[in-house]
């Protein structure tokens, strides 16, 4: 439940979802909003939101951020790459790298940074990830890699910080309407509608939340029919 008590930090807050994340944020009564985002620019006027300029990459940035925002009460890990990288593209290396330097250990980085806050206040962590990280899409196999890395180090936090009763939720989205998307020819979600998906699950009992039709068919096809729907995956291109 979200309501004045809650201090929120979002990062990759400064477009697309990221910056639904804390307008939705906003409109269900947080009491403040840390939007962080690589430039720390702030897209919405509230006396409520705070800027903070972060790289998630960067150890020294994250532990900047930590210190500034150290009555967070609930972490949105949103910040996110895309490459639209297959395995065997010319720089798939590289493409693999960047994505799981902000996809995984930039999650990983930001869950260990504020987890004493966390701990503190009996907070709560959405990792926001992608369909993806259960299944492979090949043109864009490294992000698939990142985002089901991420998957299992959010099943992982989960279970470290239970005992200290905070909560850990992977959001898992079909495609969104957001730049990350924009060569994606098929129906998207509404950034906004995302947000306040992964929102509501603060207030229910599921930690896997899958956020539209598209993910919700496929996690479905996944548990009943798994070979047949990765095939009909691995037939895209």
């Amino acid at each position: 439940m979200i309501d004045r008590t809650t201090i929120a930090f979002v990062t990759g807050a400064n477009r697309g979802l990221g910056a639904q994340f804390v307008a939705r944020l906003l409109a269900r009564g947080a009491g403040k909003v840390y939007a962080a985002s690589r430039a720390g620019d702030v897209v919405i006027r509230d006396a409520r939101v705070m800027p903070v300029a972060l790289d998630i990459t960067d150890d020294a940035s994250v532990a900047r951020a930590v210190t500034l925002a150290a009555d967070t009460t609930l972490l949105v890990n949103n910040a996110g790459a895309n490459l639209h990288s297959a395995f065997l593209a010319r720089d798939s290396m590289a493409a693999a790298r960047a994505e799981m330097e902000v996809n995984y250990f930039g999650t990983l980085r930001m869950a260990r940074a504020f987890a004493p806050a966390l701990i503190a206040s009996e907070g709560a962590i959405i990792n926001v990830l992608s369909i993806l990280a259960r299944t492979t899409l090949p043109a864009m196999a490294s992000l698939c890699a990142s985002k089901a890395a991420a998957l299992r180090l959010t099943e992982s936090l989960r279970a470290e910080l239970a005992p200290y009763h905070v909560r850990v939720f992977a959001a898992l989205p079909g495609a969104i309407d957001t730049d990350m998307s924009r060569d994606f020819d098929g129906p998207k979600l509404s950034p906004a509608d995302v947000a306040d998906a992964a929102l509501d699950a603060l207030s229910g009992s599921t930690s896997e939340v899958y956020i539209g039709a598209m993910a919700q068919q496929l996690a479905h096809g996944l548990a009943t029919a798994r070979a047949a729907t990765q095939a009909q995956l691995l037939s895209l291109r």
